[in-house]
């Protein structure tokens, strides 16, 4: 299974902007990062930005630049996570990407990217 494959089945819900996911665990992701306290990695948390920016505008999106990255908290397989995506233009033809990723009331990670 490639990463994108991975944020499809970790998709419990996706709309208005808002994915709720939940990972298994047994992402290859998780295997060596940290494995007797599973993190999330900060890779797959941009990445899971892009890939909801890309469903969001209704076409495939690739990262170009990340602007601004806050990790606050980390997280891990088996949590009801919810990231919340806004896009809007930007120059050059490309779009900036608002994300926030939150596990309940905590704040995971904030980010601010912009594709193409």
């Amino acid at each position: 299974m490639n990463l994108a494959d991975d944020l499809n089945a970790a998709t419990l819900s996706f709309e208005a902007g808002t994915a709720r996911l939940c990972f298994s665990g047994a992402e290859d992701f998780f295997k060596g990062h940290f494995p007797d306290g599973p993190v999330l990695p900060a890779v797959v948390q941009v990445a899971a930005a892009v890939h909801f920016a890309g469903r969001w505008l209704g076409r495939p999106v690739r990262l170009a630049e990340v602007t601004r990255a806050k990790f606050m908290n980390p997280t891990g397989p088996g949590r009801e996570l919810e990231l919340s995506v806004s896009v809007e233009p930007a120059e050059e033809g490309r779009s900036r990407v608002k994300a926030l990723l939150r596990d309940g009331d905590t704040e995971v990670a904030e980010l601010t990217l912009r594709v193409v």
